[in-house]
């Protein structure tokens, strides 16, 4: 659901790395902003829907998994 994707997150000293650091959710109650440091050299956001997440979550989880929160 998230990695490295974009030049900034893939290059530096130590590759293909993303760091999530924070996250907000908005007054809708369905947008995260996910705060994430690339690689060393950047700290970028990401935004999501809480809802479209939890879909991807329900279609393609493992149902012998345990969610730990």
């Amino acid at each position: 659901m998230f990695g490295p994707e974009e030049p900034y997150e893939r290059g530096g000293d130590v590759k293909d790395v993303v760091c999530p650091c924070g996250r907000t959710i908005d007054a809708d109650g369905d947008t995260i902003r996910l705060y994430y440091g690339a690689v060393d050299s950047s700290v970028a956001l990401a935004t999501g829907s809480i809802r479209c997440l939890l879909s991807w979550l329900e279609v393609h989880s493992n149902p012998n998994m345990k969610l730990v929160l």
